[in-house]
């Protein structure tokens, strides 16, 4: 109730990921998976289909998306009882409820309700993949496997949790059983981006954050993405004036290292747990990973919950409790019932503007497919070029009319200043402000947003 409560957290498109998955299942009617807001409808090669797929009868039955924020809110508010179901299993009721109050009581949940991303699906497909495996059902484990891998590429994450047992025990069966369902969905997905654009999204990515000399970044941003999640979480328990602070980190750092002690504990009694080899996966991946967002906490708050409840033993019911308190207390009830500070688009005056502009008109931006959404208009993706000019004449061979410039856009990057993507955009900046081939005819103080159209 608590979730729905607070449904939508955000408006549709914020985050962009949330319009390509609508998106991707109003292609798939038409036998497609392609962008198709973007002249050619080029292929959704950067999010996985599987949400799209699981969202497609909805697109059957509507094109507006608040069918689709009420069925992401529905999954969302499923996930506090499929936890507490999970950890009954593994510890006393009293703590397993009470984990389950912290999770739906948690601002970073909360403010993904109603919001159509794939992390409330991936997390029930998680926790039934455990349980699949404590059970061991190995033929449920490699299909779950599947099905995560195609919700988020994350799901490579929980590999070690499935494949740790048969392998240890040499239970070669099993082995294949729960990596060939994972091996061949990841391998027909692979196949076919390959085949559009000739690389994997999410690997092109890796590259682009670690290529050339780059590899020495892992520290760097292994470093800023503990300090990201440790100060998110404990900025849970404190007022909203303080949750970004020293004090916020300092107790995400304590509950971290309460979760590291169970984490260990757990290990020590089972060498093979798939929940400790799950979160051991998760922390991995978001070591290397270069970006970082408050959505990515959702899948792993769940494991550090359980974690932390045999870290603590018989503290942990006391514990667990003064954490819904706080949280409670803190952040959750002061906000419920007033207006979410995302409720309403940041660039809507800018994006009135756009939509009120003569037909044909064809925009590009940073963020193209929901800045292009909310105005109403098809967009592209920024060219990346190294001058003035060519940048111009790809816009001019495209027939893009608006190039769209927010300042201070934040894409949720670690390294921001030095990432390649920081770059290209400061290098568009360059490329708009010369007078030759550009001219602003849009600015908005407030918003901080430019238009500029190609002369």
């Amino acid at each position: 109730m608590l979730i729905l409560a607070f449904a939508p957290a955000q408006y549709f498109g914020r985050q962009q990921d949330d319009l390509l998955y609508f998106l991707g299942a109003r292609s798939l009617l038409s036998g497609r998976y392609c962008l198709i807001t973007s002249p050619g409808c080029p292929p959704l090669t950067m999010i996985n289909p599987g949400w799209s797929m699981i969202l497609t009868p909805l697109a059957a039955l509507t094109e507006r998306p608040e069918l689709f924020s009420v069925f992401s809110a529905l999954i969302l508010a499923a996930c506090p009882a499929a936890l507490w179901a999970w950890l009954r299993r593994r510890t006393d009721d009293a703590s397993a409820l009470l984990a389950a109050g912290v999770f739906a009581s948690c601002p970073l949940v909360l403010a993904q309700s109603g919001v159509v991303m794939s992390e409330a699906p991936y997390l029930l497909a998680l926790l039934a993949l455990l349980a699949a495996v404590e059970t061991g059902r190995s033929a449920a484990a490699g299909g779950l496997m599947a099905l995560l891998l195609m919700l988020r590429t994350a799901g490579l994450s929980a590999l070690p949790a499935v494949l740790i047992a048969p392998l240890r025990e040499r239970r070669w069966r099993d082995l294949a059983r729960t990596s060939a369902p994972p091996a061949l969905a990841y391998g027909l997905w692979a196949a076919w981006s390959w085949s559009k654009i000739g690389a994997l999204d999410k690997a092109e990515l890796m590259v682009t954050t670690y290529g050339g000399n780059d590899w020495h970044k892992f520290l760097g941003i292994a470093a800023s993405n503990a300090r990201y999640y440790l100060s998110e979480w404990g900025g849970c328990f404190l007022p909203a004036g303080r949750a970004g602070g020293e004090l916020a980190l300092a107790m995400g750092a304590a509950l971290a290292a309460a979760a590291a002690w169970g984490l260990a504990t757990a290990l020590r009694r089972r060498g093979d747990d798939p929940a400790a080899w799950a979160l051991l996966g998760a922390c991995a991946m978001h070591s290397v990973w270069g970006w970082h967002y408050e959505r990515y906490f959702l899948p792993v708050m769940p494991l550090l919950l359980w974690a932390l409840a045999v870290g603590l033993g018989r503290y942990a019911k006391p514990a667990l409790a003064v954490m819904l308190v706080l949280q409670l207390g803190a952040q959750t009830l002061p906000r419920l019932g007033k207006p979410s500070p995302w409720a309403e688009p940041e660039f809507q005056e800018t994006y009135a503007w756009l939509s009120a502009r003569p037909r044909p008109a064809l925009m590009t931006s940073a963020l193209f497919a929901r800045d292009g959404w909310h105005s109403g208009l098809p967009s592209l993706p920024l060219p990346d070029e190294p001058t003035a000019e060519v940048f111009a004449s790809d816009l001019k061979n495209w027939r893009v009319r608006y190039v769209l410039r927010a300042s201070g856009l934040d894409v949720g990057l670690d390294k921001d200043s030095t990432s390649s993507l920081r770059i290209h955009l400061e290098r568009v900046d360059s490329h708009l402000s010369d007078a030759r081939f550009f001219r602003r005819v849009y600015a908005n103080a407030k918003e901080k947003t430019e238009v500029y159209a190609p002369l």
